[in-house]
């Protein structure tokens, strides 16, 4: 089976709305059960897209009917597929013409009819309990419509049927908890509808995770590391993708593929994450020993090494290691003995082959608080920029973060905290926890309402803003310099920012063209023109410039929440 994640709408799939209102996405309808769903949910079969409910009903499906065949079945070919006949026997979209008879190894509905006869002796247990809960879900859909339904029991398995009850897998105890004592009740009327009146649900919890037992030499290397900031927790999006890349390949090929690696960018974009993520990598690899230090450590125990006069032992410690990994090497600015330290460990290491990885707030070339001979080295290797989070990016990490606490949020819930909280990912985490933290002492869902108590009613979004305001707001999404707006810089990285201030200028400073272009350093009207026109254009047809355009209006108007 050839599965794809091509997520780009097709013919015949259109955005649930034209329009894009702040912090939504445009949803893609499954072609099974024709839910809304987040384009990369789906997962693409030929011409067909269907959402991660159905994909895994179709494995289930798959596995129960292999099982129930003794022998390989000569006769279990397209010809006699079931969903052929009547597409509500099976989950699976299939086409002979598309996928063969190489389908027929892997999907329920490829078995002869003449299966049915065997299905009364295998529908106790899990399958007979899959049956129950597929119909008792479309009823509990309907009861409490697509959002409630998602948020509480999309992650809900059946089990097995044990007498009278219906036992169902919940992802973690306060999922089960909450269905004990809140929706007990409505599942258990769900039943009768569904025609098992006889049948009352009972709950378990199933660990989505085995904990893996950690060796205690693994656990005494990453004692100084965070254990959350692993590769398998770093959330990759259009603006950390190089970085993330380029630190997976320091491991699998240090001091040869990017020494040193350079990671740089503004605050909370990930790069003390990244970092850390190598270093207990190259410890889960065993790829040598790793030593992590921030600039401020460094500095504090070669200030302890010289005055103790151990400064032999603190080189041994720092030029015998295969990784040193300094977070904020910015800080050693003006530090003219820490600098000569680094400056000899740097090119002991590096002559030696070992993995150097720094991070800074800045590139090396605009390090010019280091001394000149530092700059140069740092800039032998690899410096990768990593951007503030986009929308999607940052609701992704919204969705990890509140995972990791076993919750669910409403997609609503995640768009409306991914727009207003800005792009720095702690401030993310930061109002991620205070929403959770009300809607727990209030004993209430997480919702719009919490989300309101903790950022406030959203700001009314009109044109009042200041041809300052604009500039600042532009310059700062994107990581420039406002001056570069209005320099006269043409690279593609100035240029595109430019454009949206010409656009923003005109739709909410409400400045002319003869006014927005001396505003922006004395360019003409017709320049101004074709730019604003540009970005209209591409609002239109591109989510992602939409998007732009949403994230730097709140931060224009940050000011009036």
């Amino acid at each position: 089976m050839t599965e794809s994640t091509d997520v780009s709408p097709r013919q015949g799939q259109v955005p649930r709305s034209s329009g894009f209102a702040g912090g939504e996405i445009a949803m893609l309808e499954c072609d099974r059960c024709r839910r809304p769903t987040l384009p990369w949910e789906l997962r693409t079969y030929g011409k067909a897209s269907i959402c991660l409910v159905c994909y895994g009903a179709t494995l289930e499906l798959a596995q129960a009917a292999i099982k129930a065949m003794a022998d390989p079945d000569p006769h279990r070919r397209c010809t006699n597929c079931r969903a052929m006949r009547d597409p509500a026997l099976g989950s699976a979209w299939c086409s002979a013409i598309e996928l063969g008879d190489e389908r027929a190894t892997i999907c329920a509905n490829f078995v002869p009819l003449s299966m049915e006869a065997m299905r009364p002796m295998v529908a106790g247990g899990r399958v007979g309990a899959i049956d129950i809960w597929h119909a008792t879900s479309e009823e509990l859909r309907s009861r409490l419509g697509e959002g409630s339904f998602t948020h509480w029991f999309e992650r809900i398995t059946p089990v097995s049927l044990e007498g009278n009850a219906l036992v169902l897998g919940a992802p973690d105890e306060f999922t089960r908890d909450w269905l004990q004592q809140r929706l007990h009740d409505v599942v258990r009327d769900a039943l009768a509808v569904a025609g098992y009146g006889h049948l009352s649900p009972a709950y378990v919890v199933i660990e989505e995770q085995v904990p893996v037992e950690v060796e205690p030499e693994v656990a005494q290397a990453k004692a100084g590391f965070n254990p959350h900031y692993s590769f398998s927790e770093f959330i990759v999006g259009s603006g950390n993708r190089l970085a993330h890349a380029s630190a997976l390949a320091c491991v699998d090929k240090p001091g040869t593929a990017y020494n040193p690696l350079v990671l740089y960018g503004g605050v909370g974009v990930g790069k003390t994450h990244l970092l850390q993520a190598v270093g207990q990598e190259a410890i889960d690899q065993r790829r040598g020993i790793v030593l992590y230090a921030t600039s401020e450590t460094f500095t504090n125990e070669l200030i302890l090494a010289i005055r103790e006069g151990s400064t032999n032992a603190f080189r041994e410690r720092y030029r015998s290691v295969d990784f040193l990994l300094i977070d904020d090497i910015q800080f050693i600015a003006g530090k003219e003995a820490t600098q000569e330290e680094f400056f000899h460990t740097f090119n002991a290491l590096h002559q030696s082959g070992k993995q150097i990885v720094v991070t800074s707030d800045r590139p090396p070339s605009e390090l010019r608080v280091l001394e000149d001979r530092l700059r140069s080295r740092l800039g032998w290797g690899l410096p990768v920029d990593l951007q503030p989070p986009d929308l999607e990016t940052r609701i992704a990490i919204l969705r990890s973060k509140a995972e990791q606490r076993h919750t669910r949020l409403p997609e609503t819930v995640l768009n409306a905290i991914a727009v207003r909280a800005g792009a720095n990912v702690r401030e993310l985490e930061g109002t991620l926890n205070r929403v959770m933290a009300v809607a727990q002492l209030m004993n209430v869902e997480p919702g719009m309402d919490t989300v309101r108590a903790v950022l406030g009613e959203e700001p009314e979004i009109g044109g009042s803003a200041r041809p300052s305001d604009v500039l600042q707001a532009v310059s700062s999404y994107y990581r420039i310099k406002a001056a570069e707006l209005t320099g006269p810089q043409r690279t593609r990285g100035i240029a595109f920012p430019r454009q949206v201030a010409m656009y923003l200028l005109r739709e909410e400073a409400k400045l002319s063209l003869v006014e927005v272009g001396n505003f922006l350093g004395g360019r003409n009207h017709s320049t101004v023109l074709y730019g604003a026109e540009k970005i209209a254009t591409e609002a239109r047809r591109k989510g992602r410039v939409r998007q732009d355009l949403t994230a730097i209006r709140q931060l224009m108007y940050a000011g009036t929440r």
